[in-house]
């Protein structure tokens, strides 16, 4: 048996890329990581020290390297998990502006494998990141990211931004409502976040 186990564990390891398939890939993908950590942080500094913190910590062993099948997505999963661990400040200081609204829009809660999540990922990695910047602040900007590229749950967002349910619903509300937006090139007002009854 352990003979077996073995043999199945060296082939799983064969299929798993290099440290120098990871670099060659890192430069390969460099605009596309460096546009995703340009989104999240908002200032190109920023995003390139996170594409480099994101390098540092594959060619470190921070996490075991992944099935070459799946390198493209594991290192924009690294590089968007950089970006957002150095913009934690900004985007907590936005939780003010959520904290009345929420989001009563069933559409908002899918899975990262709907197609209008594919059709926001692919709009945020093709349109110019300085629009991004200057209509969304940078917690709707981390959700667009996380939800759309990063394929993340909103509960994955509650703990990897470590806000409140109520402001990551209505974060990711003003997210897809600006993607509808664009898409259609009309505000519809039906989907923007409602005001919540009470006061401040």
């Amino acid at each position: 048996m352990s003979r077996i186990h073995s043999t199945q564990k060296k082939i799983a390891e064969a299929k798993r890329a290099s440290t120098l398939e990871i670099m060659v890939w890192f430069e390969y993908e460099h605009e596309t990581l460096s546009r995703l950590a340009l989104v999240i942080t908002g200032d190109i500094g920023a995003a390139e020290l996170s594409v480099c913190k994101a390098r540092e910590l594959v060619t470190n062993g921070a996490s075991p390297f992944p099935f070459r099948k799946q390198l493209t997505e594991w290192l924009k999963r690294v590089t968007i998990e950089a970006a957002i661990t150095s913009s934690l400040h900004e985007i907590a200081r936005c939780e003010s502006r959520y904290r009345y609204l929420n989001c009563t829009h069933s559409e908002h809660l899918l899975n990262g494998n709907d197609s209008k999540l594919r059709q926001f990922r692919n709009l945020l990695l093709h349109i110019d990141p300085e629009i991004v910047i200057g209509e969304l602040d940078p917690l709707a900007r981390a959700v667009a990211i996380l939800r759309t590229t990063g394929r993340a749950s909103i509960l994955d967002c509650i703990l990897r931004l470590r806000l409140s349910l109520d402001t990551v619903l209505a974060a990711n509300c003003r997210a897809m409502t600006w993607f509808a937006e664009k898409r259609t090139g009309l505000t519809d007002k039906a989907t923007t976040p409602r005001q919540k009854l009470e006061k401040p």
